[in-house]
């Protein structure tokens, strides 16, 4: 071989490694930086070491030969990493056949939630009031599945008074077909769990989702926001956390500490994991409200656009929610954070933002809700998709709202009106 050819040989892996490097370090980039992670950044250099190598050797000998299929396994690794991440992705449900009764006797519910309340969830962990046959859907069915956090779930609340209930009730006066509203909201929830989930009920053949997202988003870019991304979309959808290395490298490491560490030591630092359902609301509540007076640390944060988290999976929600079924349908966030809001229920703002031991002040709240309550809005229409302001409907008051974002009985009765209502005059072809 000439020294040109050897030359050129040299020059094109040399490129296509350096190449592969950035775009490794741009996966790795968020916890290189902003995690204190020893294994991580082992596993960092150890892969760029991979990479690199193939520059150097040239002849076919053993080790040659196993640091090439090294580097197409880096190189591989990297390009699934999205599909293997969606198909893994673990999205937290309730626990299936679920039945419990709550009472609220505490005077902090007194108008908002009382008496008894069922709590119930189907084979799938869902809330619903109907037995689905999600296998066979009957053609005079109209699905709608509602897709969101604690709002859309209503966990504490009784399966014939969530919103979701009472919205299947109320649309069933405007047209003869069986309507059939599956909550699949679950409390904590952000974006890209929402367009996990949309994916994958798509195979139950849904005539309508509502998105009721937005909350939680922005409480994580309060939380995050030292955490600045580069390119966005790429270190969001290559994440080197959601590839199938880190996947496997994780359960041998679990496997190995497993045997490693005794099991009397593991026995005696037991804990009790609760469930949402098996949840006390009152003692989680309580001891956190009136944050804006008892944190006295406050936390200055104005966003100037959303967070580059909320960008990339709206998008991606979007962008499914162009094809021709289903129709979606989204809603902007609810809130307490509107001026003049009376003094009782400023008392009860627990989420500002929610298990931190600082505060927003209550102006940036209001700012960063409008935020993204606008973005939402702009970036749904300008798809030409449908958006309804349930902000604009919902008044900050403790006839609708328990806390920061959370319905109480009547709120849900005024959200269920307000969407019946707007599904009968603008979703006509979803009754049809």
């Amino acid at each position: 071989m000439s020294k040109f050819t050897t030359n050129k040989f040299f020059l094109i892996k040399f490129f296509i490694s350096s190449v592969l490097s950035v775009l490794i370090y741009l996966s790795f980039r968020m916890d290189l930086i902003y995690e204190n992670n020893l294994k991580i950044s082992i596993s960092f250099l150890l892969i760029q070491l991979i990479i690199f190598s193939i520059i150097y050797f040239s002849t076919k000998s053993i080790l040659s030969i196993i640091f090439y299929n090294l580097f197409f396994i880096v190189l591989l690794n990297l390009a699934l990493t999205p599909l293997f991440n969606l198909i893994t992705f673990d999205v937290p449900s309730r626990q299936p056949n679920f039945k419990t009764t709550k009472e609220y006797k505490s005077e902090f519910f007194k108008g908002a939630l009382s008496g008894k309340h069922f709590i119930s969830t189907d084979e799938k962990g869902y809330r619903t009031n109907k037995k689905i046959d999600y296998i066979n859907k009957n053609k005079n069915t109209l699905r709608i599945f509602t897709i969101g956090a604690s709002t859309t779930e209503q966990g504490s609340m009784d399966d014939n008074k969530t919103w979701s209930s009472l919205l299947e009730i109320k649309l069933s006066k405007f047209t003869d077909k069986d309507i059939e509203v599956i909550n699949v909201g679950m409390a904590g929830l952000r974006s890209e769990y929402h367009y996990v989930t949309l994916k994958r009920i798509r195979k139950y053949k849904p005539d309508l989702v509502i998105f009721l997202i937005g909350i939680n988003d922005w409480n994580h870019h309060i939380i995050n926001s030292d955490k600045k991304y580069l390119i966005a979309n790429y270190e969001i959808k290559y994440n080197y956390k959601k590839s199938i290395l880190f996947n496997v490298f994780s359960n041998i490491n679990k496997q190995i500490n497993r045997k490693l560490i005794n099991k009397k030591k593991i026995d005696s630092k037991k804990t009790t994991t609760f469930t949402s359902e098996e949840f006390d609301l009152e003692a989680y509540l309580l001891p956190q409200i009136d944050s804006l007076n008892i944190r006295k640390k406050i936390k200055k944060f104005r966003p100037k656009k959303v967070s580059g988290d909320y960008q990339h999976w709206l998008n991606l929600i979007i962008n499914e929610c162009k094809t021709e079924d289903p129709i979606c349908l989204f809603l902007d966030q609810p809130t307490a954070y509107k001026k003049n809001i009376s003094n009782k229920l400023k008392k009860r703002l627990w989420m500002t933002p929610p298990n931190q031991d600082y505060t927003l002040s209550f102006d940036d709240l209001i700012f960063t809700s409008f935020i993204y309550n606008n973005w939402l809005r702009k970036k749904v229409i300008d798809n030409k998709l449908n958006f309804h302001s349930l902000s604009d409907k919902i008044e900050a008051n403790t006839d609708y709202l328990i806390d920061d974002c959370h319905f109480s009985e009547s709120g849900s009765q005024k959200v269920s009106d307000v969407l019946a209502s707007y599904i009968n005059l603008s979703l006509k072809s979803v009754l049809n």
